[in-house]
């Protein structure tokens, strides 16, 4: 299953829950892939948009309340699920959603 469509995702942070879409898309006829994230606090570009197979990682730089966090996630896709790892400053989180 392709991970190209929007997805609907959920993160618990210490700041609380987090919930954003990611809008992910194959930007041509090669493996180049691009990636926008949406939250209730704005719209940032996905960077270094990976994908191989049911795998997808990717860079964000977002606006929390405690400032400007750049993230990396990692995860898998599995049907109409995703989930997977993201990454920051402040440790470690487990992600999860649904194809939108």
């Amino acid at each position: 299953m392709s991970v190209a469509g929007k997805w609907q995702i959920s993160m618990d942070t210490p700041i609380g829950t987090q919930k954003f879409t990611w809008d992910l898309q194959q930007a041509g006829a090669g493996a180049a892939w691009k990636g926008t994230m949406t939250a209730p606090n704005g719209s940032s570009e996905l960077s270094n948009v990976q994908v191989s197979g049911a795998s997808v990682g990717c860079n964000a730089r977002v606006s929390t309340p405690l400032g400007t966090v750049d993230v990396t996630f990692e995860g898998a896709v599995t049907g109409d699920k995703i989930g997977g790892t993201c990454r920051t400053q402040f440790g470690n989180f487990q992600f999860s959603g649904d194809r939108a």
